[in-house]
């Protein structure tokens, strides 16, 4: 099995769809006159030599012998490869085939898969030798790596400088290893390395800047839309590989389109996603969530899942801070050999004070066929046997070229004004030698709220408080909390008032008996810890 793990940007390139017209009779169906074009405008991309597809279906004598094949896959709809749900947002690189197109299809290989007049034949698409996108206007090469016959996954992460000779925007990147068989996926990033930021917490954007990986298609931005490369810049990569018994080489270049004229909008990208996580053995729906907090207006450009061998579904779901919810992307079956990228049709636009919010489900079972070890207990790692759980998204600003670099004190902000008046807070929580700040939601209305734990890229694990009840300027309600390390994890009481100014004072009682007891008490734990905030966030 080829495994993925994209944490960058694509699309697909898809040709032009053939124009409108009635499914026709079984017996006029031919190859030349109704399956060609249907095959150049959603298939031949990856169905031709060199790319990822298993065979070649440019023509008569390349498809024919696997006329029911593409009726069984199509019917299916397991071709062309695409997992959204349908009702479900609307995106511009969708490749299903209509309705019609699966009948005309169904009907050609019922009927004997006749060819029709060659005459009938359209156009080939064009294609560049070994660049999907032409030739690139600027090829990086990366160094050769050599991947041992044997041994566990292989990792490494050379750094490279631009040899440019001034700053380019560029409109387009494609990478291509040079081996495919054990190549798992290449990342390039523009700063930073990829994992510490996500373990180091710090701020700004999820600087990736290309990627390729089975399913993933070469990055196109929107027109006038693209990301800065530097002159003299170094930049990181993430690249990773499986042996498969015998000693392999790569060689992977990577292709950069200079955009023309000027840049009307830079594109960045955000992360949203959790890596504290733990999935036990034999699980069969285990959720895991995060959420993101957008601190600025913003336009998404695409929205791209990510999870790994046991990963079943994910949700990508917009909180306004009007109240509505909207969901953005329902990916129902998530398939890991799979890696898309998904582009709103229209324009998605999300105001300061979104709460972008992914729940993703995880099956540890025996009944999952793809679980490469039921009987363990699986945590975030970069491995395919290990987990991931991201929702990355790419965006502009409605205003100006550039979109603002988020602070700590800006998330804070915004995530505090997602919710009610009065029903949010930004908290110093005093729970080891430093306070750490943190939002607590207690809603008005209904008794769960959460407390927002700030993690790495900007991300926030919401921790579920039960129980919340007001009695005018008082407050209480039931805490699970990791207090001074897992061996303090249990039920806390919480109670605490509002003051007049907004702000508010509360204490934290470890449970020690009754429901829900917390553990004994190690040395230098506390049975009970105080905590105050204000509805303004601190600098």
């Amino acid at each position: 099995m080829r495994r993925l793990l994209c944490l960058g940007v694509s699309v697909f390139a898809l040709g032009l769809c053939a124009p409108w017209r009635p499914a026709p009779a079984a017996a006029d169906v031919t190859f030349t006159k109704d399956i060609a074009p249907i095959l150049n405008a959603k298939c031949v991309q990856c169905h031709r030599p060199g790319e990822v597809a298993p065979m070649p279906l440019r023509t008569y004598d390349e498809a024919r012998p696997y006329a029911r094949a593409i009726r069984d896959k199509v019917a299916s709809r397991q071709m062309p490869p695409w997992f959204a749900d349908r009702a479900v947002g609307s995106f511009s690189n969708d490749p299903s085939l209509t309705d019609k197109e699966i009948a005309t299809i169904a009907a050609w290989a019922d009927n004997g898969a006749p060819q029709g007049n060659p005459a009938d034949a359209p156009k080939p698409p064009s294609f560049t030798d070994g660049w999907q996108l032409g030739e690139p206007d600027y090829i990086l090469e990366l160094p050769e790596v050599h991947i041992p016959a044997t041994g566990r996954d292989y990792f490494p992460t050379p750094n490279l400088t631009l040899d440019i000779n001034e700053d380019h925007w560029v409109r387009a990147i494609e990478v291509r290893p040079s081996n495919r068989e054990v190549t798992h996926h290449t990342v390039i990033f523009a700063a930073g390395n990829p994992m510490s930021l996500m373990m180091g917490g710090q701020d700004g954007f999820f600087d990736v800047l290309a990627v390729w990986a089975v399913g993933t298609a070469p990055t196109q931005y929107p027109e006038g839309t693209g990301r800065w490369i530097h002159k003299g810049e170094m930049l990181r990569t993430n690249l990773h590989y499986h042996p498969n018994g015998t000693p392999q080489v790569d060689r992977t270049r990577v292709g950069f389109y200079f955009g023309k004229g000027e840049l009307k909008k830079e594109v960045v990208a955000g992360l949203t996603g959790a890596v504290g996580f733990q999935i036990p053995p034999q699980a069969t729906n285990q959720e895991v969530h995060s959420v993101y907090v957008v601190d600025q207006d913003i336009d998404v450009v695409s929205l791209f899942p990510h999870m790994h061998l046991r990963g079943k579904d994910m949700t990508i779901t917009a909180n306004y801070p009007d109240g509505r919810r909207e969901p953005l992307l329902v990916v129902p079956q998530y398939v890991f050999n799979w890696q898309l990228f998904y582009y709103p049709k229209t324009k998605l636009r999300l105001p300061r004070a979104t709460r972008i919010e992914v729940v993703a489900h995880y099956d540890n079972s025996s009944g999952n066929k793809h679980n490469p070890d039921p009987t363990r207990t699986v945590h975030f790692g970069e491995t395919s046997n290990d987990e991931m759980m991201f929702g990355m998204f790419e965006f502009t600003a409605p205003d100006g070229v550039s979109p603002k670099k988020p602070t700590e004190r800006s998330r804070l902000s915004a995530l505090v004004d997602s919710f009610p008046k009065d029903t949010a807070f930004s908290c110093d929580l005093a729970f080891g030698p430093q306070p750490t700040t943190l939002v607590l939601h207690m809603p008005r209305t209904g008794d769960v709220g959460h407390w927002y734990i700030p993690e790495p890229l900007g991300n926030f694990n919401p921790m579920e408080i039960q129980q919340v009840k007001w009695d005018g300027n008082r407050f209480s309600f039931v805490s699970l909390m990791l207090a001074g390390g897992r061996t303090a994890r249990g039920y806390y009481d919480v109670t605490g008032t509002l003051e007049a100014d907004g702000a508010i004072h509360g204490v934290m009682t470890r449970r020690g008996a009754g429901a829900n007891p917390a553990p004994p008490l190690q040395p230098g734990q506390l049975a009970s810890y105080e905590f105050s905030g204000s509805r303004q966030v601190g600098n």
